[in-house]
């Protein structure tokens, strides 16, 4: 190390001083790293000035009684101060993650008779006791608008807000509140403190500024921070959060849902398909508007199983001009004035065909479209089918049904022709015009009808969770960001440091070390020029600052180095031996043939 880093010492005001606070560079926190500004406000305590200021405060107390707070403002005190606490927070935050999880395990906002299918209560209960009867008397059909659900939610906004209130802006405020040390004493009361001779303030003030640090002097004062963003990250974080629970309340009570299956060449009024959360919901300007299906279609692999849906939409207003127009699938939807429509379903409408022979056909041998209903979940049917029946004949009189064939398709892509006992005739593409001879009719399958399945929404909160989301990800960075301070005061001839940090202090008390060993020394041409009429057997001056270290919890004043002290980093104190957490620093003079430590 140079000659002006071995003049660095490391200073205590006196015994009692150590007690109270532990040497910065060995990453003690005591209470240096309490997390609060420093008050370098003079607190007048001396000796002499104890009796008035008794007296004093006895003359007060009849006037403070009189001042005595409200037994309102009482209970609101300790109503924050429990708001405030971390164990209720995060007690409030599991509950509220274990009901969102039930919320996304259980379909919510289905019918009745849908619970009832899926959750019945005869002998095939769900996880052996789970019926439609607990769902609808636990609210869990529709969780996120039960009062419970809002209400935990309420509660979880009021701990952030009494939080934020009695904890985040007092520090902030404290944080933002300092002044010049005035004395070096003030120096000494932070969680690390030196002493550079012949050195000035202004060089430490530019350093510091090169770093990043906001410095400000005033005479032989220096004060300077960074990282203060990081006192206002926990308030955004908990602003963020408060955001995302707003956004998730709006869009519970003021939101609107809907779904419905529309066949290919159809259309719907988008309010006619909506159905409010709550009676606190304003339908919006799309709900006035008019969805038409233009097409919809089914992309395939290779081995046939389903890629993917597409459904061609135009929105129409009530004048009949198109106002927008998209091809939505699986994850890409629609959005317009304030409504969302998702592709969520399909079905098979019906099948276009010719049908030679049957009274269905009709004039001029053109295709006609024959309805098909759904036989999903009807006895002896596995999964997704369709199913319509095409007679041959007239009705009897008799009633009786007529002699027909029945027509069968799973998919797009082919179909299955049964005649009137129930044997397989056939399979045809559509679209491939090979005609199929049954009960005397000629039949060609030119087309499957789809019908898209559609899911609308309207969430008035959707701007605030996602504002919320983007906030809780920035300001969490910054809340990590070191809120660091270093207070200078240059008198006598020595320059004193001292400073602090809320986080990270083994870094800063790396950086604030560096920061010192670059301070020029404004006393090395001096030194040398008098060592050099002295001869090369002199001793060089001590310095006129006497060296505190510490050892065994004690400040034992040393002698004073000269130009050629310098801190030893293999120095270890009697009490912290062979554990690095002790305060104590030690130096060894290189000009001492012995090389003792001191």
């Amino acid at each position: 190390m140079s000659g002006k880093l071995c003049q660095r010492h490391h200073v205590r005001s006196g015994p009692t001083e150590l007690k109270a606070r532990r040497c910065f560079f060995h990453g003690v926190l005591g209470q240096c790293s309490s997390g609060t500004a420093p008050d370098l406000r003079d607190t007048g305590k001396q000796q002499g000035g104890s009796s008035n200021s008794q007296q004093s405060q006895q003359q007060q107390q009849p006037s403070i009684k009189l001042l005595s707070p409200s037994l309102a403002k009482i209970l609101y005190k300790r109503a924050l101060k429990s708001l405030a606490s971390l164990p209720l927070a995060i007690g409030e935050l599991f509950l509220l993650a274990g009901l969102s999880a039930i919320g996304t395990i259980i379909e919510q906002n289905k019918s009745v008779q849908f619970y009832q299918d899926a959750y019945p209560s005869g002998a095939n209960k769900v996880l052996g006791f789970l019926t439609y009867h607990w769902i609808f008397a636990l609210q869990w059909d529709h969780i996120y608008t039960a009062p419970y659900f809002l209400g935990l939610m309420a509660l979880l906004g009021a701990s952030l807000a009494a939080c934020t209130s009695t904890r985040q802006l007092p520090m902030v405020r404290v944080a933002r509140r300092w002044r010049f040390a005035q004395t070096p004493e003030r120096i000494y009361n932070q969680g690390s403190a030196e002493v550079l001779p012949d050195a000035d303030v202004k060089d430490l003030g530019r350093l510091l500024s090169q770093r990043g640090y906001q410095v400000f002097r005033q005479g032989p004062s220096l004060y300077a921070f960074k990282g203060l963003a990081g006192r206002l990250g926990p308030i955004g974080v908990h602003a963020s959060m408060l955001a995302i629970m707003a956004g998730v309340a709006i869009g519970g009570l003021g939101g609107f849902k809907g779904s419905v299956m529309v066949p290919q060449g159809g259309d719907f009024l988008v309010a006619q398909a909506l159905a409010p959360n709550s009676p606190a919901g304003s339908l919006p300007a799309g709900a006035k508007q008019v969805l038409h299906v233009n097409s919809f279609n089914v992309d395939y692999r290779p081995d046939g199983s389903v890629q993917q849906f597409k459904s061609d939409l135009s929105v129409f207003d009530l004048d009949g001009r198109e106002k927008q127009k998209k091809t939505i699938s699986v994850n890409q939807p629609i959005r317009f004035d304030g409504v969302t429509a998702y592709q969520t379903d399909w079905s098979i409408a019906a099948v276009t065909l010719h049908a030679q022979g049957s009274p269905l056909q009709p004039e001029g041998d053109q295709p006609f479209n024959l309805p098909m209903a759904s036989l999903e979940g009807q006895p002896g049917v596995s999964g997704q089918a369709w199913a319509t029946y095409i007679p041959a004949e007239r009705a009897p009189a008799d009633g009786s049904k007529p002699r027909g064939a029945s027509i069968f398709a799973r998919d797009f892509q082919t179909v299955v022709i049964y005649d009137a006992q129930g044997k397989f005739v056939g399979v045809r593409r559509p679209g491939s015009g090979l005609p199929i001879q049954v009960e005397g009719m000629s039949l060609v399958v030119d087309d499957l009808v789809g019908s898209t399945g559609l899911e609308l929404k309207v969430d008035p909160g959707v701007p605030y969770v996602y504002a919320g989301f983007a906030g809780l990800m920035i300001t969490t960075l910054v809340s990590y960001l070191s809120h660091s301070q270093i207070w200078a005061l240059q008198e006598e001839g020595l320059l004193h440091i001292g400073g602090r940090t809320n986080r990270a202090t083994l870094a800063f008390a790396g950086e604030l070390s560096k920061v010192l060993d670059q301070v020029p020394d404004q006393g090395a041409g001096k030194q040398a020029s008098g060592q050099g009429q002295q001869g090369s057997n002199s001793v060089p001056a001590a310095t006129s600052a006497p060296l505190y270290v510490a050892a065994d919890n004690n400040l034992v004043q040393k002698a004073k180095p000269g130009a050629g002290a310098k801190r030893n980093p293999d120095y270890v104190p009697n009490d912290t031996a062979g554990n690095m957490n002790g305060s104590s620093i030690g130096f060894v003079s290189v000009d001492d043939e012995t090389q003792n430590q001191t």
